[in-house]
């Protein structure tokens, strides 16, 4: 009987650790992710340099190595922007940590997207962007991709207030309706 009980408890004990390392992996490889930060650096001929800061958070009990990355940035679908590094980021369990990506866009190819993303501002609506590439990481010394399909990340609610303009910008909305009429803004 005491067999029974030994081979049960070994069984038992066996049986959660395989559950809680597999919980461990599913944790490592689902993120939580958010654009923080987006800036423009500088122009170059028909290229706007330009920075994003993609907030990651680690939810796992483990420490995850992220290896390099090769993201295309879209909006409305449209690429505007592309990041590369293989700069190798040590990431702590249970943390969040930022990657900043240096990319361009290009002016020719976002031109389409202009308008649509100015009338996204002006209608204060949500600004996405959706990202597609991917990011190797390292997790409990396995090596594995994170790959995005255009998967989309909410930069801002509403940039007008974002950038303390709501006051100002309300104001002109009343002082100058038939404008914002014409430009089709609720």
């Amino acid at each position: 009987m005491k067999k029974v009980f030994l081979f049960g408890g070994i069984a038992l004990a066996g049986f959660g650790l395989y559950r809680y390392f597999k919980h461990q992996i599913e944790l490592a490889l689902s993120y939580e992710y958010a654009l923080k930060d987006f800036k423009i650096l500088g122009q170059t001929d028909n290229m706007i340099n330009v920075s994003a800061v993609f907030a990651i958070t680690n939810k796992s009990s483990f420490q995850v190595v992220v290896k390099d990355y090769d993201l295309q940035l879209f909006f409305k679908d449209l690429p505007f922007a592309s990041t590369k590094s293989t700069q190798s980021i040590t990431v702590q369990p249970n943390s969040t940590f930022e990657i900043t990506g240096i990319g361009q866009i290009d002016l020719e190819k976002s031109k389409v997207a202009v308008l649509p993303f100015i009338k996204d501002v002006l209608d204060r609506k949500p600004i996405d962007i959706a990202v597609s590439g991917s990011v190797h990481i390292v997790f409990l010394g396995i090596p594995t991709s994170l790959n995005f399909d255009k998967q989309k990340f909410n930069y801002s609610v509403d940039l007008i207030k974002d950038y303390n303009l709501a006051k100002g910008y309300e104001k002109l909305k009343v002082k100058y309706p038939k404008i914002f009429s014409f430009l089709g803004v609720k």
